[in-house]
C-alpha cells in the first residue's frame, strides 16, 4: 500500500475545510466581517471537529482555526 504524498493530502483537507466554510456562507446567505468572521469559523470549526467522530474531521477543524490565526 502506497502512502499519499503529504503535501497532496495537505491541500486536500485544506480543500475540504474550504469547502465547508463556503457551504456554511451559502446556507446563512450572509457574510460576516473581522471579528464577527472569526467567531464563525471558530463555531464552524467546533462544529466540524466534532461531527461523526472521524480523524479527518479534526483536522479540517485545525485548517480552519489555522485560516483564523492568519
Amino acid at each position: 500500500m502506497s502512502e499519499k504524498d503529504p503535501v497532496v493530502e495537505r491541500l486536500s483537507l485544506e480543500l475540504l475545510a474550504l469547502r465547508q466554510i463556503v457551504q456554511m456562507l451559502i446556507t446563512f446567505g450572509n457574510v460576516p466581517t473581522g471579528g464577527k468572521l472569526n467567531k464563525y469559523l471558530e463555531s464552524l470549526a467546533n462544529e466540524v471537529e466534532h461531527r461523526n467522530g472521524r480523524e479527518a474531521n479534526k483536522a479540517i477543524a485545525d485548517v480552519i482555526r489555522t485560516y483564523i490565526r492568519s
